[in-house]
């Protein structure tokens, strides 16, 4: 078996239309209500080829929000996520910094999940050489 591609990122939230409307604002991006299968409500975005969920607990059975477990985010431009993100109060964790592949700081989300925003020194696809 190969791995074929990465399909989805799924975060936990005691309150997922809350955190989608956070994560939609920062990320200039609008979830939709979802409701399939046996699973509760949740949302979603697809960016790109991944699925970018948001789900109540009681979807997962083990998973916990706020675990500190980093999810990453590309943004074309870091310095307006930045100025949303102190707009709504959120708490920066590390400050803007180059990691040689481009600028990363990293936030606590709402419900204390820690996720970086990355602004690429190059074109997703292609070597950070």
């Amino acid at each position: 078996m190969r791995l074929k591609s990465i399909c989805g990122v799924i975060i936990p939230s005691n309150n997922p239309g809350r955190l989608a409307r956070f994560y939609g604002r920062v990320l200039g991006c609008e979830f939709q209500r979802e409701d399939h299968g046996d699973l509760a409500e949740h949302f979603g975005v697809d960016v790109g080829e991944i699925h970018f969920g948001i789900h109540p607990p009681v979807n997962f059975r083990r998973i916990e929000p706020g675990e500190p477990r980093p999810r990453s985010r590309s943004t074309s431009l870091l310095s307006e996520a930045m100025a949303v993100l102190d707009d709504l109060g959120a708490q920066q964790v590390q400050p803007p910094h180059d990691e040689g592949f481009g600028l990363v700081t990293s936030y606590l989300d709402p419900d204390g999940n820690l996720f970086e925003l990355v602004e690429l020194s190059y074109e997703f696809g292609q070597s950070a050489e």
